[in-house]
């Protein structure tokens, strides 16, 4: 009886440990990548208007007005009140790499632009179990446009 309990226990530990490596290599979704990228640009930010609920994702329509650099197609995340950083665009390219557009806090006018990798974003922000739940909890705070 010992050895069958112990071998349910093994089963059980290895399906679950399983599962959670599944969670963790899953595909995202593009509004979980949008709030990945956006706590790589600011964290707090996220946090504050997250906690708002003022935090829209969107896609860049060809009608839309938007600063050089950034294109049709392009996703984003935008506050609703309006602090800065007003509005994070970001795309994925060739070999998962992402660009990401957004304006320096506090200032108007040029656009920074950076990159990173999906697996930088997954390991800094997507790698435990909490950091999945706290950034599937932003995504499921989002509005759309």
């Amino acid at each position: 009886m010992r050895k069958i309990n112990l071998a349910i226990l093994t089963i059980l530990l290895v399906l679950t440990s399983s599962s959670t490596v599944g969670a963790a290599q899953r595909q995202l979704t593009d509004q979980q990548l949008g709030i990945l990228v956006s706590l790589a640009v600011d964290s707090r930010w996220v946090r504050q208007e997250a906690a708002s609920q003022s935090l829209v994702y969107g896609v860049v329509h060809p009608a839309d007005q938007v600063p050089t650099g950034v294109t049709d197609d392009d996703s984003y995340i935008v506050a609703r009140d309006g602090r800065a950083p007003a509005v994070v665009y970001y795309r994925v390219g060739a070999n998962q790499h992402v660009q990401v557009t957004y304006p320096p806090a506090g200032k108007e006018g040029r656009l920074r632009t950076t990159d990173f990798t999906v697996k930088q974003l997954r390991r800094r922000f997507f790698r435990t179990a909490a950091q999945r739940k706290r950034v599937n909890a932003y995504v499921g705070s989002l509005q759309t446009e």
